[in-house]
């Protein structure tokens, strides 16, 4: 309001001119079972609303990545979708599972546009919230937004034992520190970067005996401290406080 009342100059300036704002942490995780998400996309009726969920579930894009994707942006001999307009700024390709690959086969396209999914005139779909919404009550699931399932796909991930940094690059994070919310889902991931240490040592042929590296006739114990008390001290060079040079 009160850049509004500068802009109208109504003030010189703002008296929160460089004040800056206590970070808000506004982090959000609800995600989906499996169960819950296949009732989800069967409770929704119009087809590109299944599609778009769909979509989300298998790759967790963002809604306006999906919207935005074009035909070309498929690469079916590789696996790969491109996410040309990322949050981030930056392009990434997502992988593309055997669900995806055979809905974008058979998805319709429409002609005139390039668009994977496009409103009847062509152009962008405006309205998704509505049958989403819909479909969340038919599916008995509440407090349940459509970023969400990006949520659902990034902690499903995780739990089935998806590594932390292939996620990251997979959901476009610039940092790790954001793909970290997720690795409390999965409490055995470090016991299991344990055991491949454990693999990797028992295949190594160690080069040692442990049991040679501290032999016992190296050791200093207080037992065997007495023994060199016993022995005579060697004399010390004698120095003359008068010798001359």
């Amino acid at each position: 309001m009160l850049n509004i009342a500068v802009e109208w100059e109504l003030l010189e300036e703002s008296p929160m001119k460089g004040m800056k704002f206590l970070r808000e942490n506004n982090a959000r995780t609800r995600y989906l079972s499996l169960e819950e998400c296949q009732r989800l996309i069967a409770s929704c009726i119009a087809p590109h609303i299944r599609a778009l969920v769909t979509v989300a579930l298998h790759s967790g894009m963002r809604l306006g990545e999906i919207l935005n994707l074009r035909r070309h942006d498929l690469d079916f001999a590789s696996g790969f979708i491109l996410v040309r307009d990322s949050k981030n700024g930056e392009s990434r390709h997502v992988p593309m599972d055997a669900t995806l690959a055979a809905l974008f086969r058979a998805y319709p396209h429409r002609l005139g546009t390039d668009l994977v999914f496009s409103s009847s005139s062509g152009g962008h779909i405006v309205d998704v919230r509505t049958g989403f919404q819909n479909a969340c009550k038919r599916a008995g699931l509440t407090d349940l937004h459509f970023h969400d399932l990006r949520h659902t796909f990034a902690s499903q991930f995780v739990m089935a034992g998806g590594d932390l940094y292939i996620l990251k690059e997979i959901l476009g994070h610039k940092s790790i520190t954001m793909t970290q919310r997720y690795a409390h889902l999965s409490p055995t991931y470090k016991i299991k970067a344990i055991d491949r240490m454990n693999t990797l040592w028992a295949g190594a042929t160690p080069q040692t005996n442990p049991s040679e590296v501290l032999s016992e006739s190296s050791s200093v114990t207080a037992v065997s401290q007495p023994a060199y008390a016993d022995r005579p001290v060697p004399a010390q060079p004698r120095h003359d406080a008068g010798l001359r040079i």
